[in-house]
């Protein structure tokens, strides 16, 4: 073979792995803190899996704000992550809830989730973090890199060996209930 062609073919097979290696490769993105979505330092713990594109969700956040707007003082409520796989965009947007969370905003970008349940897309991911003044590349390079899929199996796993089925499912002090409950019933449940 020719010299120059075997040069050819060797700064061919270079260009296409540089190629491949820059549209294949995922962003690296290493978690900043750890988690830990809790709100409040009550005694009463109340912990609920959930998945940011499922209705009863929604409604249940609703009741939520409520009781943490009306005995927030008495509870520590945890938020965990169930993504349900009928929702398309549920496991990302919990990705992305983590990723607000190593810029220290999990709760605000939480609250606009489900204030804009129905809008999620993965363009609307990063618009939601931009419209709350996340650093929007750091934001963009942890949801690209699925660094945050951990947290979100954790979660999960956590929840499969609780055997939650549905969503929401709400642990009270302990016990279990499925579905979305009133802040009137949480709070008689919880005692408070």
């Amino acid at each position: 073979m020719n010299k120059n062609l075997l040069i050819f073919i060797a700064v061919v097979a270079l260009v296409v792995i540089v190629i491949a290696a820059l549209f294949l490769s995922k962003p690296s993105y290493t978690p900043l803190q750890e988690r830990g979505n809790v709100k409040g330092t009550g005694t009463v713990e109340i912990i609920e899996f959930s998945d940011f594109q499922c209705p009863a969700c929604g409604a249940a956040y609703e009741e939520v704000k409520k009781l943490m707007e009306q005995k927030g003082d008495k509870i520590r409520f945890t938020y965990k992550h169930f993504p349900l796989t009928s929702h398309p965009y549920a496991y990302k947007a919990a990705e992305a809830s983590e990723c607000a969370a190593d810029q220290g905003k999990f709760w605000e970008y939480h609250d606009k989730l489900f204030d804009n349940q129905r809008s999620i897309t993965k363009e609307n991911l990063i618009k939601f973090a931009e419209s709350l003044g996340l650093d929007s590349d750091s934001f963009k390079k942890c949801l690209e890199s699925g660094a945050m899929s951990s947290r979100v199996e954790a979660d999960m796993s956590e929840g499969f060996g609780k055997i939650v089925g549905a969503t929401p499912t709400f642990f009270i002090n302990g016990k279990k209930f499925e579905g979305a409950l009133t802040a009137e019933k949480m709070a008689q449940e919880a005692g408070v």
